[in-house]
């Protein structure tokens, strides 16, 4: 690739688009908030501007927080900065339509900036939860009257392909806040301009877009380093296949978090490996081959047991259809292991998770085969994609 094809995210341009980074700046970004050439954003954004304030989502402003843990207010040992919570609980208003938490910026933090720059990475799957953060951080900018800019970033399993279905509104949570399919086909900076346009917030948005990055390009093949942008998705087969086998987490079978190869390994103890993997591979799945295996998660889900199930391996990524691959997995397991297999149930006052991650009670009540739910399934993919084309940039 010839340095003037160069694939550039909205970081790498942060000079370019100088006028929109005006007066005091806040930052949200974590692990996988770093320029082409391994600098992390906070730093240059620091050296060019008036960066005073970081704000962290899940994994925190380094990315070494586990799922789900709590990030707290802290001072940031390497640039100084205070680093703001969001993802905490907090009270916006009543008529927020997330029935469970929000996460939002503290208005300590609002009152210290003029302008808010977002810098994360997707995963490109609706229940990732940066996408969430964007949401919120759009909605609280707005009602503080800030400035918000998007410092987009590629879709990591490009920007073609979109699947699954849109998210039902009883069931919206913050791995799940509006109605768009699992596997949306956008970049955040994409998304935030269709959480404008459709979900009105009012915010004062602009988006830096990502230069000579084309729908077809997955990560891979963009000559960027490649930052995980979370702890558990290591790897770009783990991002491939993320969409499908996350919809396992909400069950009794493990997504391989606790090993080395999280969400291309699943299994539990009462898997029986080789069975398992014949079943799978026999649906003939485009892109992927699943091979019997042993694994000990050493934290999580049956911590410290030894599980059977399948490894996956990825054979041509952009053949892979991981919604499909996920319904097919749930469908498989229920059908081989109808004594072990279960959705958890959840806390008392709580949904089910599974109901949250899929947006829909289908997989959970197991009353329709996986080709009946994802024949549906695709009805409401492509009932999206006159919205999604308005908002597409590239």
């Amino acid at each position: 690739m010839r340095k003037d094809d160069a694939v550039r995210c909205g970081a790498d341009r942060l000079a370019e688009f100088s006028g929109l980074f005006t007066g005091r700046l806040g930052l949200i970004t974590g692990a996988s908030g770093m320029t082409a050439d391994g600098c992390f954003t906070i730093d240059v954004l620091r050296q060019l501007y008036d960066l005073r304030v970081l704000l962290a989502p899940e994994h925190g402003i380094r990315g070494v927080l586990g799922p789900g843990e709590a990030v707290h207010t802290h001072v940031d040992t390497l640039s100084g900065l205070p680093a703001y919570s969001l993802f905490e609980d907090r009270i916006f208003s009543q008529d927020v339509k997330e029935k469970d938490r929000v996460y939002l910026p503290p208005a300590e933090a609002l009152a210290q900036l003029d302008t808010l720059v977002f810098d994360l990475q997707d995963a490109g799957s609706r229940y990732y939860t940066y996408a969430s953060t964007l949401f919120y951080s759009m909605r609280a900018a707005a009602a503080a009257g800030k400035r918000l800019v998007v410092l987009d970033r590629p879709n990591p399993i490009g920007g073609e392909l979109v699947e699954g279905n849109t998210h039902t509104e009883e069931l919206f949570s913050f791995v799940g806040l509006t109605p768009v399919p699992i596997r949306h086909g956008m970049t955040l900076g994409e998304l935030a301009l269709y959480y404008n346009g459709e979900h009105g917030l009012g915010c004062d948005l602009a988006v830096v877009p990502v230069k000579n990055w084309r729908r077809d390009m997955y990560y891979d093949e963009t000559g960027l380093p490649f930052t995980p942008p979370s702890p558990n998705l290591p790897t770009q087969e783990a991002i491939v296949v993320y969409n499908g086998t996350c919809l396992l987490e909400g069950t009794t079978v493990s997504t391989g978090r606790g090993t080395t190869t999280p969400f291309t390994l699943i299994g539990a103890p009462f898997v029986q490996p080789v069975a398992l993997a014949q079943a799978m591979n026999a649906l003939a799945l485009p892109g992927v081959q699943f091979l019997p295996a042993y694994f000990r998660p050493e934290w999580g889900k049956h911590a410290h047991r030894s599980c059977g199930g399948v490894r996956i391996r990825v054979l041509d990524e952009k053949a892979v259809r991981p919604v499909a691959l996920g319904v097919h997995l749930i469908c498989t397991l229920r059908r081989l292991f109808p004594g072990d297999f279960a959705c958890n149930p959840p806390a008392q006052g709580e949904r089910w998770h599974i109901d949250l991650t899929s947006g829909s009670t289908e997989l959970r009540q197991g009353l329709f085969s996986a080709e009946e739910i994802l024949a549906g399934w695709e009805k409401q993919a492509q009932a999206f994609l006159p919205i999604r084309e308005k908002y597409l940039l590239y």
